[in-house]
């Protein structure tokens, strides 16, 4: 059969085509179902941190580094689908899971902060800490975590924010929010006497 360039630039570009809607069906449809967004091993065995994850994720990563327990800082709004959703995984892949609502900027009532704190240092197993994108709630945790367990001045702590999507230029409120609140946190995770804090608590949303 003769060669005929019309018909195989035809096919070539169908073919182009075909492959192109594949690999964005992967990337925006799979890959998102099964790995979280923002994931990253904090401390390998001992904390990790994520934005939003589907169930199918949420038992990717249990099952990959044996998580016992999920630190919601606010990815889901109480009482919404997605809340009963996670829920809803993590029993069933028997580990706990707790939601301490944060605003989005990362910043909120410092005593969620000190829970979180409080409940990575005592859990028996590995622990998981997300909010919607990963970056401000989970930013602050980890920076937190960090500072005082791992003995991280602030600026190295805040540079390392800045690799998960803490941009210092967008959102200046974290960085203050942590000098001022930073030391009270560790020291009610410690003690387990509650801050003082008559300051705006933040509305169950991402």
């Amino acid at each position: 059969m003769p060669f005929n360039a019309r018909n195989f630039t035809k096919n070539a570009v169908i073919i182009a085509a075909t492959i192109s809607v594949g690999a964005v069906f992967v990337v925006n449809g799979v890959i998102p179902n099964v790995q979280p967004k923002n994931f990253c091993e904090v401390e390998p065995g001992v904390l990790y941190r994520s934005g939003i994850l589907t169930t199918a994720a949420l038992e990717s990563v249990v099952d990959e580094h044996n998580i016992e327990l999920v630190i919601d800082l606010g990815g889901h709004i109480q009482g919404t689908d997605g809340d009963h959703r996670e829920t809803r995984a993590a029993e069933s892949l028997g580990i706990e899971r707790v939601l301490l609502p944060l605003f989005g900027d990362g910043t909120g009532d410092p005593n969620q902060y000190a829970e979180a704190l409080r409940r990575i240092r005592t859990s028996p197993g590995p622990v998981l800490v997300h909010c919607h994108a990963g970056a401000q709630r989970t930013g602050v945790a980890i920076i937190l975590w960090r500072m005082f367990d791992q003995g991280w001045t602030l600026d190295e702590a805040l540079t390392d924010a800045a690799l998960y999507g803490h941009d210092p230029t967008d959102n200046a409120k974290l960085e203050a929010y942590v000098r001022e609140w930073a030391a009270a946190i560790d020291e009610s995770a410690r003690t387990g006497v509650r801050i003082e804090y008559d300051g705006p608590t933040a509305v169950l949303s991402p």
